[in-house]
């Protein structure tokens, strides 16, 4: 009946949810006994790991073996969407006849075809920059991090897309022979992905005692980098026990007892140690605090002499503690199953009991009404194209490896869209950038691939940024990357280089027009940058600037007012013609010298209003004015008589305070000029608007 193929898609969910709950079910239930918070601004940040639909399409990359580390595509595979396409468009024409002729059959197997085909495209939806709302609508979707980890669901959803072109072809004739040329097709678009970078044969010492000693040089401590999935009892931050690490380091048991909190007298000896098993021999003659250097995560249990005592967490870390009596005893602390945990078992258990159970009384239509017969052939084509490709590729591709990967000489990155090069405090050199896309809308984001390389063994880890700037002081975009091409510089080989993805998200407001791009490396540590000199060796200062400018377009539509990040809201309106909506600036302090930045917020009230002209202003106590910057706004490149109703227009502004400033409090304020008169705003008495207050130090 109609209902038949509602029944067994809920039915396939069901058992889903029942073999997985194992997994989900203590999840969901023991999630608040762990610190996870993999989300938010940085490399955990879902915004900055869109995929463009443009990359989605495309074909996958040829890979280069001059790179520190392959350069792959988040892709779908040319093949797969092309014909996952095919499939979708014939699934469309053979409903309408299948609507026709009331063929039961036939209408469930499209209207099937039909939520994968929507699942499908939902989720490339997903994955592309436009889906952005959607991530920040549902907050739970962040926990996701990166929305390209949907690319194996959507992979699978394609793949019966592309199997559905099949399945609506009239058999017998058509069916096996287009099966097997869609495997050769897919096969053949795959070549690419066969010829995988080679991976060093020396992973390090992979013992407990190799693992520690990897840790404590600092590049991974843990279980991540932000401290994620420790007991959230732990209040503090976990340090190297010494103890612990020499019971690794020597022939063993591990011990993990906390032994300078023993009492005189009172001896441990340990009998077994295992990941989720400790057992000790214990003998005192005190009652005592029994501590372990092992957290304390739900399921743990200790046990005196085969009864169970209570754990009590030891604060600040979060480490097992417990009371032992006086005497000699056997102490055993064990890893358990809670009850959540017992339960998905249970359940994961009766699902695959049900799925066996459905799976034997279950014939498959498809096979009922196309016979055997057709089935082997289908066999026979799909077989006979998976032995073609492979018989080509080994006796044809393999031998010719370079056709699929390349090496870049050392000094050179063949990949590079665009050769540029400059050395950078005669220790690295650049040598080019990637533009995908020379025009970009204000609010979107702009794809910057840097190529950088080590002249020399490096000392100092150097951090990339890329602006988008006009004129040099004034920054419209920006992107910091912490370690370069994901890598710290101090372990940069040096005959190899690094590429490096930045993403610029245009700020908000960003006027139309030309800006250029300003990269370089610095530390973070004193915002010291690396001094540039250009091929003949003259110092062209202290970044590199693209050869290729960048193009903004107007905004699609106008931000948001949250979306502007303002510090704070002002809401002036000026004659009818703009409102300053708010700013951001340096309220509280600033140090000399160095620049103070402050970004103006205006919207136009209607269209072309006349043409302005913004003076900033900066106050010292006794009413002098120290510093000004007069003109139309957008540092003059965006006059208000080309505004749009509704339209928001970021101004920014940068003073620079030299290192004879005085210290002191300033006002810093704004006056509006529609020809030589200064226009007050709506409901003022003074023309001169104050935003805030900044104290300058030194």
């Amino acid at each position: 009946g109609g209902g038949g193929g509602g029944g067994g898609a809920a039915l396939g969910l069901g058992l889903g949810l029942a073999l997985s709950s194992f997994f989900w079910l203590p999840m969901l239930a023991e999630l608040d006994a762990v610190h996870l918070s993999v989300v938010g601004a940085g490399h955990f940040d879902f915004r900055n790991h869109f995929v463009p639909l443009g990359e989605l399409l495309a074909p996958s990359r040829i890979m280069d073996l001059g790179a520190v580390a392959p350069r792959y595509r988040f892709n779908l595979g040319l093949g797969q969407w092309v014909l996952a396409l095919v499939g979708i468009g014939a699934v469309f024409v053979r409903r309408q006849t299948s609507n026709v002729n009331r063929q039961t059959s036939d209408v469930n197997k499209c209207r099937t075809s039909g939520l994968w085909a929507a699942l499908g495209m939902g989720l490339v939806f997903l994955i592309t920059p436009a889906s952005r709302f959607v991530w920040e609508a549902i907050q739970p979707l962040a926990y996701l991090q990166f929305p390209w980890r949907l690319l194996g669901p959507t992979a699978l959803a394609l793949a019966v897309c592309a199997a559905a072109g099949v399945t609506v072809l009239p058999p017998p004739r058509w069916r096996p022979a287009v099966a097997g040329g869609m495997t050769l097709v897919l096969l053949l678009l795959a070549l690419p992905t066969m010829f995988p970078l080679p991976w060093g044969p020396d992973f390090g010492d992979t013992s407990p005692v190799g693992i520690i000693r990897f840790e404590l040089e600092g590049k991974v401590v843990g279980t991540t980098s932000t401290g994620d999935f420790l007991p959230r009892i732990v209040e503090t931050g976990l340090h190297p026990e010494p103890s612990l690490i020499a019971s690794y380091e020597g022939p063993g048991p591990v011990d993990k007892v906390n032994r300078a909190t023993l009492p005189e007298g009172t001896e441990v000896r340990v009998l077994e140690h295992g990941p989720t098993l400790d057992r000790f021999h214990v003998t005192g003659e005190h009652n005592f605090v029994f501590r372990l250097y092992t957290l304390l995560f739900p399921g743990w249990h200790a046990y005196v002499d085969g009864q169970e005592v209570e754990i009590e967490p030891g604060l600040p870390e979060g480490f097992i503690t417990f009371w032992v009596s006086r005497g000699e005893h056997e102490v055993v602390v064990r890893f358990e199953d809670t009850l959540p945990r017992r339960i998905g078992w249970w359940l994961s258990a009766a699902g695959a009991v049900g799925l066996l159970t459905a799976s034997a009384m279950v014939r498959s239509p498809a096979r009922k009404e196309m016979g055997t017969g057709v089935s082997r052939l289908e066999m026979a084509w799909i077989g006979g194209a998976i032995v073609s490709f492979f018989l080509f590729k080994f006796l044809l591709v393999d031998p010719h490896p370079a056709w699929f990967r390349y090496t870049s000489p050392t000094g050179e990155a063949w990949a590079a869209q665009h050769v540029q090069r400059a050395t950078l405090g005669g220790e690295v050199e650049f040598l080019g950038f990637d533009l995908p896309r020379r025009r970009v809308r204000s609010g979107e984001e702009l794809m910057v691939v840097l190529y950088w390389r080590a002249l020399k063994p490096l000392e100092t880890n150097y951090q990339s940024f890329v602006h988008l700037t006009y004129p040099p002081a004034i920054s419209w975009g920006q992107s910091d990357a912490l370690n370069p091409g994901g890598l710290p510089t101090t372990r940069w080989p040096l005959d190899r280089y690094v590429w490096d993805l930045h993403r610029v998200r245009v700020r908000p407001g960003t006027p139309p027009g030309e800006y250029r791009l300003e990269v370089g490396l610095y530390t973070m540590s004193d915002g010291r940058r690396l001094a540039v000199a250009g091929p003949d060796g003259t110092s062209v200062g202290e970044s590199v600037v693209l050869e290729v400018p960048v193009e903004v377009l107007p905004a699609a539509r106008p931000p948001t007012v949250v979306g502007l990040e303002m510090d704070g809201e002002v809401g002036a309106a000026y004659a009818g013609q703009v409102k300053l909506l708010g700013y951001a600036g340096p309220e509280g302090e600033t140090r000399a010298p160095g620049f103070l930045h402050l970004t103006l917020f205006w919207q136009a009230v209607r269209d072309h209003p006349d043409d302005l002209v913004v003076s900033v202003a900066v106050v010292d106590g006794e009413g002098e004015v120290v510093a000004l910057a007069s003109g139309p706004p957008a540092v003059g490149r965006y006059p208000t008589g080309r505004w749009r109703r509704g339209e928001i227009v970021r101004d920014p502004y940068a003073f620079w305070l030299g290192p004879d400033f005085e210290p002191g409090i300033y006002t810093v304020g704004v006056v509006v000029h529609r020809g030589d008169r200064p226009l007050t705003p709506e409901g003022m008495e003074d023309p001169f608007l104050k935003l805030f207050d900044v104290e300058v130090r030194r």
